[in-house]
């Protein structure tokens, strides 16, 4: 999705059309938001696999420790 597609869907006339729309590109959204969540713990688990610490980790992404640690901890979001 791109910001053409939610510019004609804000643009739709009809309401029904517009809300069925929207309700699919949420469903869509929400999904990619799942895998990105997976790929980012993924990418931390492996960036500390490596050998950099946490903090290190932290830093390179301009979150604290403990962000990284909630991400690492939590359960993605479900779709």
């Amino acid at each position: 999705m791109d910001d053409d597609e939610f510019q004609r869907v804000h643009q739709d006339p009809d309401p029904i059309r517009r809300a069925q729309r929207s309700t699919a590109m949420i469903e869509a959204y929400m999904g990619r938001m799942t895998e990105l969540s997976h790929l980012r713990k993924d990418a931390i688990e492996q960036a500390h696999d490596a050998g950099m610490s946490y903090t290190e980790i932290a830093a390179a992404l301009g979150i604290t420790k403990g962000r990284v640690t909630q991400i690492r901890s939590q359960p993605p979001p479900s779709p």
